[in-house]
Formats: C-alpha cells, structure tokens, sequence
C-alpha cells in the first residue's frame, strides 16, 4: 500500500469546500473524491512548527522541543530561529 500526505497549513475545510463547489480547485477536489480526508486536531500551542513537528515524529512538544518559530536562546540576546527539530532524547 503506498500512502501519500497532503497538509495545507492553514487551510480548513470551511475555506477549501467553498472554492472545491466554485470549481476553483479540480485537483485537491479530485483527490478528496478518489482519497480519504478528514480534519486533524493540533498541538497546543497550535502553530506550524509545534504541529509539523509533532506530525513527523508522533511526540508532543513537551517531547520534541519544537514549540515556536523561534527558540529561547540562554546567554544570548532574545529568541534564535529554530532551524531544524532537535534530536529527540532516547527513552
């Protein structure tokens, strides 16, 4: 079984079933009809880069690390990009 995932950050259904009965997108309509599609509950907090983050390695931020665009940054001035998810501690 080959399994692909399609994530729209940003984008619910309320916004995309409108413009699918528009006409307005015949590619992600033709792949709800041929596929499976359903809603996803987010992390909390609920922003991109905890959610994709939680999504790739199936642990919640407390696990991963990744809670914010940005990363609390001791001994340096403020916050630093986060630039990539930090490895995970093993259990």
């Amino acid at each position: 079984m080959k399994v692909m995932f399609i994530g729209i950050d940003g984008a619910t259904f309320d916004v995309i079933n409108p413009l699918i009965s528009r006409g307005k997108l015949p590619n992600l309509k033709q792949l709800i009809d041929n596929g499976a599609s359903g809603q996803l509950k987010s992390t909390m907090p609920p922003l991109s880069p905890a959610a994709w983050s939680t999504f790739q390695t199936g642990k919640n931020p407390g696990k991963h690390g990744v809670f914010d665009f940005f990363r609390n940054s001791p001994g340096e001035h403020g916050y630093l990009p986060v630039k990539h998810i930090p490895p995970l501690p093993k259990e």
